[in-house]
């Protein structure tokens, strides 16, 4: 056992169990672990210009790397600003620690300076938010964190640590690995039954369709997922928002379901007698919480981690409670052992592969729309000739980027992310930088409307201090697009807080210590796009696109959209 200055055994608590970026502003309550960061090259500190976007960076980071990372802010507001990132991460299933240095002890419950509860405001967005009260607590504390943080649907843990806990203290350390305090290996195998009576449905469908959920990603199934598909002819689709989970160019693959995904995706739900939804919640955006995309005559298959999840959104012929890898590999072998012969699915394969060609030669009509200024739509099959396969794309909230959704292509998982029904405008340039952190070897870019990017963009410079390559695509059409839009449908061109005077982002990329590059014609886009992508710090590529634009068909056997 060492004998070590509380921050440094702090540092050695987080390192064991694999963090290697903290984010976050410095401050007087957290200087005694922040210190003890000089010089050490196996922890980084990314100091972020607003505590919001450090809670954002790690979040991007966790989701690209599959690891646990930490934020560090110091008392009061400091630590309140943090609240919109880790909602994202309480929405995405990030295992993002917080670690807020609070007031000293005497100086709780007396409205003392920068003193909150903190803890009750963290509560409804965490799986765990605790004070630690007493010094020999603290690294018991943190092992309690990572164990909460990455066990079943892994989320956001918040530690309040009040700054005499750590101040002056040494501490008695004792490394420990993390299988000693938590289980390293979690995959939660179905119920052997309720995975035999799913196979035997299955073998019987008709018209089966596999739906990919976030599942998919988080436990790797994406190969299982396809392989049962193409034993069964299952349609492809994946649940809206985790088009990664599911290789794009498969031919079994159509699109995404939900308000702006593909309505081709959409109407292959409402035919399909039978859905697996693996590792799926069956959310709002996928499925309306209604009978508009799924058929109310359907089997539903549902599988995923947690119980509450099961038949919460629709009503299901059989639930399995377990991991979506677990769970698929079960239903392989089962499938492989059935004696019954399966119907012929020759017509649906001619369904499915209507429903792709389909989709496809909308996408390509949308190539060849003219205007000045063009588009949102055409700016993406520009985008799509130089975007790296293995690309990782950030969508921040807003119509424009939004339409990303239909119209870029993934075919490997941990390549897309966005704010995962929460919101959240602004995130995207933010996570994006958090992602090339957690995976450096590919190419990172976001996507965002003019009116998200500013959220965020003193962060330019943050990437330019810490070397961090990214691209930022913007989308000026000089108004909240999606509100514009409303207001012009609904009160009759009442336009109030809609319309907006933007300088050249460009330009602004530059003066904040990152490289601007500007398109307002099409045939410039993937130019501008590549130069982007090649320079080795922070860009900006601005792009010019009109206001209005046709809204997506209706699907047929959709009672309403909107979602």
């Amino acid at each position: 056992m060492a004998k070590m200055r509380a921050g440094a055994a702090v540092l050695e608590a987080l390192k064991a169990d694999g963090v290697e970026y903290i984010f976050g502003v410095c401050g007087s309550t957290t200087n005694n672990i922040l210190t003890e960061l000089y010089d050490r090259k196996d922890i980084r500190f990314i100091d972020t210009r607003h505590e919001q976007n450090a809670a954002l960076m790690a979040h991007g980071y966790s989701r690209a790397s599959g690891r646990p990372s930490v934020c560090l802010t110091t008392s009061g507001p400091a630590t309140i600003n943090l609240l919109p990132g880790i909602a994202l991460a309480y929405k995405g299933r990030a295992p993002v620690i917080t670690i807020a240095g609070d007031v000293s002890r005497e100086h709780l419950d007396r409205e003392g300076n920068q003193a909150f509860d903190l803890v009750d405001l963290f509560k409804p967005v965490t799986y765990l938010a605790k004070h630690v009260h007493t010094p020999d607590r603290v690294l018991e504390a943190i092992r309690d964190a990572f164990r909460i943080a990455l066990s079943g649907k892994r989320g956001p843990v918040m530690l309040n640590i009040p700054r005499d806990l750590l101040d002056h203290e040494m501490f008695d350390y004792e490394a420990s690995a993390p299988g000693r305090y938590r289980p390293t290996a979690q995959r939660v195998r179905g119920d052997d039954e309720a995975v035999r009576s799913a196979a035997a449905l299955l073998l019987k469908a008709e018209r089966p369709l596999l739906l990919a959920g976030s599942g998919v990603i988080d436990s790797e199934a994406t190969d299982d997922a396809v392989k049962l598909a193409e034993m069964l002819d299952m349609a492809l689709v994946p649940a809206y928002g985790h088009n990664d989970a599911l290789p794009n160019s498969h031919p079994l693959y159509i699109g995404i379901p939900g308000w702006r995904g593909a309505p081709e995706a959409a109407e292959a739900i409402y035919r399909a007698d039978v859905v697996l939804a693996l590792g799926s919640r069956l959310s709002q955006s996928s499925t309306g919480w209604d009978n508009s995309i799924v058929n109310p005559s359907s089997k539903i298959i549902q599988v995923d981690i947690e119980a509450a999840e099961i038949g919460r959104n629709h009503p299901v012929e059989i639930g399995i409670v377990g991991d979506a890898k677990a769970v698929a590999l079960q239903l392989i072998e089962a499938l492989g052992r059935g004696r019954e012969t399966p119907p012929s699915r020759t017509a649906w394969r001619a369904q499915i592969a209507e429903l792709k060609e389909k989709r496809q030669a909308r996408l390509r009509a949308e190539a060849l729309t003219t205007g000045d200024p063009m588009l949102p739509q055409r700016v993406f099959p520009e985008l799509n000739k130089v975007m790296p396969r293995d690309c990782m794309i950030t969508i921040d909230a807003g119509v424009c980027p939004g339409l990303g959704y239909d119209r870029l292509n993934f075919e490997s998982p941990r390549t897309l992310y966005n704010y995962f029904s929460h919101g959240a405008l602004g995130m995207g340039m933010c996570v994006g930088m958090g992602t090339k952190l957690g995976r450096p070897d590919r190419a990172a870019v976001s996507l965002h409307g003019d009116g998200g990017f500013l959220y965020t963009a003193q962060e330019i410079n943050t990437a330019m201090r810490h070397k961090i390559a990214h691209v930022t695509v913007v989308f000026n059409n000089s108004c909240h697009g999606s509100e514009k839009a409303q207001q012009m449908r609904q009160w009759n061109e009442r336009y109030v807080g809609v319309d907006l005077q933007n300088p050249r982002f460009d330009k602004l990329a530059d003066v904040l210590g990152g490289k601007g590059f500007y398109a307002s014609k099409p045939d410039e886009i993937a130019d501008a796009f590549k130069s982007a992508l090649a320079y080795d710090g922070p860009s900006v590529l601005e792009i010019p696109v009109a206001q209005n634009f046709p809204p997506r068909a209706a699907t047929p056997g959709q009672s309403k959209g909107g979602h």
